[in-house]
């Protein structure tokens, strides 16, 4: 499978406009090339004005690209970050609350006629919490998805750029500018992940690891559950 049909398949449709715009990218290497003036028509310095100014042009464009992902990213994360925190005050809350129950019964006989009440709405509290922790975690996945997608895409982009241009620009840019960026860098997203599955494993499913992950599984989304990826 090509990558730019990779991208279009397994990205996530809200963000759409948020990704790396890889086709745009190769078109623009592809047309560089087949405009190019050629050699023994066009004077050596005038040969190499153009590539100079195809250069600066594709590398304003990627480094555009480049913020505006890293922006997205770091606006994402730390959104997920603020559910988590919310998430986290909520479910501390429902135990404590479920925990002086049990170790304070009371001999009121409102509290002994209520308590199935209570109960019941501590369940129903429970269950949206476990759905809320499902539907962070999906976003978690998704993000971790983004970041894994706009960084192979780069990869590939500039590596296409060095093979067509027979240049080194590209891998300098990638090793410069995109393993130095905050989306390459941040191991956050990871942490967040993991420490979701902690939580939902010893505090909403009795320690069950199995079980936890049962109900915190997604579809596949990493670039090693599909099919291999060409060149392109």
């Amino acid at each position: 499978m090509k990558f730019a049909q990779h991208l279009s398949a397994h990205l996530t449709p809200e963000w759409r406009k948020q990704y790396i715009e890889y086709e745009g990218l190769k078109k623009m290497l592809y047309m560089a090339q087949s405009q190019a003036p050629l050699p023994g028509v066009t004077e050596p310095a005038a040969i190499q004005r153009y590539y100079a100014s195809f250069e600066e042009r594709f590398f304003q464009i990627s480094e555009k690209e480049l913020t505006k992902i890293n922006t997205f990213y770091a606006e994402k994360l730390a959104e997920t970050q603020r559910q988590l925190a919310t998430l986290q005050n909520e479910l501390e809350g429902v135990l404590d609350a479920q925990q002086e129950d049990g170790v304070r019964p009371s001999r009121q006989w409102w509290s002994i006629l209520y308590r199935p009440n209570r109960h019941r709405a501590r369940h129903k509290a429970i269950c949206d919490l476990k759905l809320a922790f499902s539907e962070l975690y999906l976003n978690l996945i998704l993000l971790q998805n983004y970041q894994n997608l706009n960084l192979t895409g780069f990869s590939k982009i500039l590596k296409k750029y060095d093979k067509m241009f027979h240049a080194t620009k590209g891998a300098n840019w990638q090793a410069t500018q995109v393993e130095a960026s905050p989306v390459y860098t941040s191991k956050k997203i990871d942490q967040l992940i993991t420490e979701v599955e902690s939580l939902y494993t010893n505090q909403l499913a009795g320690g069950d690891r199995a079980q936890a992950m049962k109900r915190l599984r997604v579809p596949p989304l990493g670039l090693t559950q599909v099919s291999p990826l060409s060149s392109n």
